[in-house]
């Protein structure tokens, strides 16, 4: 009996081991899942390499900035952030810098789970002389780099170009990166059925209707409605026929739909 007693308990203790055992593994994936949102102002949290590591983050402008790292051990880690990248939007390195591109809009990164992104596919790279990627689908994406080398003695800088970035969020177009005026007229949109609109700003593509080079035309207008981009620029609306003027005219109507200011008559507003 005794015989059977301790070989049972060993037997419970060992299976308690297993299950114990493929539990921790569990919890610590879970645990580097559930890292809270970061803003990038104390760094990037990067899990998944056995330990988490504090990495340096630097946000993608188009001025040059030096990339930050942050050292664990010997080694020096960086994530970069490009935001709203577009078709035709690049990120030029200064050096030749052996990197990965993770689908994401922000940190932390986890590389076991992280969404790769596809070389060929969602971008194209250039490694000589310096490092160039030209992303081939509109997208946000964390570019994750470490290196040996102390950055104080073999920097690197990091910028964008080519086509601008954008984030669109509850339907307002906002060019983040960009430079110029908020009153800038940089294109018109055709709604057709007797709306135009005068996009101003930093906007760069319609949020709805077909994109022309040229003012919306003002013969014929009975009235304009002015909406304004906190911080991006204005759209201005252009009223014509079939569309109707007057306080309670179908052009006031759209107007207070988009929580426009509306005026009436052929003198169209300005930002």
């Amino acid at each position: 009996m005794s015989k059977i007693f301790i070989f049972l308990l060993v037997f419970v203790v060992i299976l308690s081991t297993v299950h114990c055992s493929g539990e921790t593994s569990k919890n610590d994936t879970a645990t580097s899942l559930l890292l809270a949102k970061e803003s990038g102002t104390n760094g990037c949290t990067v899990a998944g390499l056995g330990t988490q590591i504090k990495a340096g983050y630097t946000g993608i402008t188009t001025t040059a900035k030096s990339v930050s790292f942050g050292l664990s051990g010997d080694t020096h880690y960086a994530v970069m952030q490009i935001a709203g990248a577009q078709i035709g939007t690049r990120v030029v390195l200064s050096r030749y810098a052996k990197l990965t591109v993770y689908v994401s809009s922000s940190c932390p990164l986890d590389l076991s789970s992280a969404i790769l992104a596809k070389d060929g596919t969602e971008y194209t790279k250039v490694e000589s002389p310096e490092t160039i990627i030209n992303f081939t689908k509109s997208g946000s994406y964390l570019i994750y780099l470490y290196q040996k080398e102390d950055p104080s003695s073999y920097p690197l800088t990091v910028l964008t170009d080519g086509t601008p970035v954008q984030v669109i969020s509850d339907s307002d177009l906002t060019d983040i990166l960009n430079g110029g005026s908020t009153k800038t007229f940089k294109f018109a949109c055709d709604l057709g059925s007797g709306v135009c609109q005068n996009y101003y700003g930093y906007l760069t593509s319609c949020l709805s209707g077909t994109k022309q080079t040229a003012k919306c035309t003002e013969t014929g207008a009975v009235g304009s409605c002015k909406v304004t981009q906190s911080g991006v620029g204005y759209i201005i609306s252009v009223y014509t026929a079939p569309l109707t003027g007057g306080g309670g005219g179908t052009a006031a109507t759209h107007c207070t739909g988009v929580s426009g200011t509306y005026l009436d008559g052929s003198t169209i507003q300005t930002p």
